[in-house]
């Protein structure tokens, strides 16, 4: 089984049209952009992000790390993570949500994916809300 081939052609044949990068997919869905990232050592490990959804300042630090906490403790499968631009001299932070579960060895993309999807946009949501209660 090749995942990362499997959810291109699912993405293709459903309109998606994906964009092939070194780390695996990315695609457009709703205005929302998301990122399929394939693992060459594990070819069951499906995970599927939503980048940059919330700019991360040291203003904002503490109330994110709550927020975060609060969305990843309430929702199933989905996890939001603090990442960094890989740049040791730059401090631009920014929140991304993850869907990440291992597939079975012949995977319904179209069972997945779609839940998948709905999940990311409900974690998002969930997260802007938790956070303007804690403005």
């Amino acid at each position: 089984m090749n995942l990362n081939q499997l959810m291109q052609d699912y993405l293709s044949e459903e309109g998606y049209r994906p964009q092939v990068a070194p780390f695996g997919l990315s695609f457009k869905s709703e205005g929302l952009n998301y990122l399929y990232f394939k693992d060459e050592r594990d070819d069951q490990y499906f995970r599927l992000m939503m980048p940059a959804i919330f700019d991360v300042t040291a203003e904002n630090e503490d109330a994110v790390y709550r927020a975060m906490d609060d969305v990843n403790s309430n929702l199933k499968v989905v996890k939001l993570y603090l990442m960094g631009d890989g740049d040791s001299n730059s401090n631009e932070r920014s929140v991304w949500v993850a869907f990440e579960i291992l597939a079975d060895t012949t995977p319904e993309l179209k069972d997945i994916v779609p839940r998948a999807l709905e999940l990311l946009r409900t974690a998002r949501v969930e997260f802007y809300r938790v956070l303007e209660t804690l403005s």
